[in-house]
């Protein structure tokens, strides 16, 4: 019946770890756009938080679980089966700093990964290596496989690993790609990018969250190595900022030029934000007028738009 709301695809997100390990400072920065300060001074989570976001058409659920022994020791046991059916991303953060407490997260991991086996199997398994810029750089490489070989030592499930920060951007990275397994976006979105890229010569391309938090993964084109990140630092600021301020959802756009390149922004009635990069040079190889360019980038966001509504 047309007058009835369409239902939203639905996932669960749990994210677990030790007391003070900055699972809810994450979630604050990601998810709220809070900025982070090194004086901040968070309370406990108690028991546990449910958020609720909308990523790519998926109303995810993000279980914030308190890392409190007595909470632990509940999630780990009678609550178990409430807590762990229906998983189908796990992030468990482990402060980096604190390699005395790793045998007590270890603890806690492998109890974790017992009850995902026994009540979503399916479910892939994230383990942030927090707080990583307080680490010495020349200790970083030895602490982090030192976490690596520790926890996963006697996990047979794949475990995706990211050394993570809330003071730079490889928080969002980490978390965009927790959001687009969750929501199954990579591989919705991505085969449609990656056609839009190879028929509109962009040589860069992003598909973000809110918060600015990328999706998407084409190679040469999401990595944004092969580009000067000082031309554009500006421009995706702007888009961060853009997002995190707006209070409704209307679609707008921005075409900005820099020397070499066009840039397209696409904000999108669902929350998500399109980035395109083209090169002024192929550009007049192929006689593209700009206006042209700008026009299929809003039907491509349409067509985006449309299928993560459905």
């Amino acid at each position: 019946m047309s007058h009835l709301r369409r239902r939203k695809k639905v996932s669960k997100v749990l994210i677990l770890g030790l007391a003070e390990s900055g699972k809810s400072t994450i979630i604050k920065v990601v998810n709220e756009g809070k900025i982070p300060s090194k004086d901040d001074d968070y309370n406990a989570t108690i028991d546990y938080e449910r958020k609720q976001k909308v990523v790519a058409g998926t109303e995810l659920t993000i279980f914030d679980l308190g890392g409190q022994t007595a909470f632990l020791d509940r999630f780990t046991g009678e609550l178990s089966e409430f807590i762990f059916t229906g998983v189908k991303s796990f992030v468990f953060v482990v402060d980096s700093i604190e390699i005395k407490n790793i045998s007590r997260a270890k603890y806690y991991l492998d109890l974790a990964v017992k009850k995902l086996a026994q009540f979503s199997p399916e479910a892939t398994l994230f383990i942030f290596q927090h707080k990583a810029d307080l680490i010495p750089k020349k200790m970083k490489q030895e602490v982090r496989k030192t976490i690596e070989d520790y926890l996963g030592s006697g996990i047979p499930k794949k475990i995706k690993y990211y050394e993570t920060s809330v003071f730079s951007d490889s928080i969002f990275k980490a978390m965009g790609e927790v959001y687009a397994d969750a929501s199954g976006a990579r591989k919705t979105l991505r085969p449609l990018l990656e056609t839009f890229i190879q028929h509109n010569m962009a040589d860069m391309a992003q598909i973000f969250t809110k918060e600015g938090a990328p999706l998407t993964k084409v190679e040469k084109v999401s990595k944004f190595e092969h580009i000067n990140l000082y031309e554009v630092r500006e421009f995706f600021d702007a888009v961060v900022k853009r997002l995190a301020d707006s209070e409704t959802h209307t679609a707008t756009s921005t075409l900005l030029e820099s020397d070499q390149r066009v840039f397209v922004i696409r904000f999108m009635e669902n929350g998500l934000a399109l980035f395109f990069g083209f090169s002024k040079s192929r550009l007049r190889e192929r006689n593209e007028p700009v206006a042209s360019l700008y026009n299929r980038v809003l039907a491509f966001s349409s067509q985006l738009q449309s299928i993560t509504e459905s």
